[in-house]
């Protein structure tokens, strides 16, 4: 299973593929398929991305905001011209796993990502008031590309 792993800020996308499952969890053996970020969204973007064992490739890209960011980084994953590429495609993302800066009391572990659970990650904005709403962004940008499931 891979999971897609994002931190969403207000002008980076930060991102890393990890392989994994129960079995690889339980021996603490997961395997990241990929890492990088995207920095300074919302005009000449700088795109960083090291695939497993490889080289770190840093180039520039037009990217307007947090869904392109999204978008342009999943089509490297799927092309090989960062080396090997990591992902056949969309299908090959089996879950997404988000970074959310502060659950203030209402989340004191992982959540699975419910409408409950955004309209609490909302109320804790006062608590992570420059974080939690990039956060949502990046939620929602995952729905976007994905299809909310």
């Amino acid at each position: 299973m891979n999971v897609l792993v994002l931190n969403a800020g207000s002008a980076s996308l930060k991102f890393q593929v990890i392989a994994t499952d129960p079995d690889r969890i339980a021996r603490d053996g997961d395997e990241r398929l990929s890492r990088g970020q995207v920095e300074r969204i919302g005009g000449e973007a700088i795109v960083t991305i090291q695939n497993r064992g490889g080289v770190r490739h840093k180039h520039t890209a037009q990217i307007p905001d947090i869904v392109s960011a999204l978008r342009y980084l999943l089509g490297c994953l799927t092309a090989d011209q960062q080396g090997p590429e990591v992902l056949q495609g969309l299908q090959d993302v089996h879950a997404i796993g988000h970074r959310i800066v502060h659950g203030g009391e209402l989340f004191t572990q992982s959540a699975l990502i419910t409408p409950e659970v955004l309209n609490g990650i909302e109320d804790c904005i006062d608590l992570a008031p420059l974080h939690n709403p990039t956060n949502l962004k990046g939620i929602a940008a995952g729905y976007e590309v994905f299809g909310r499931q």
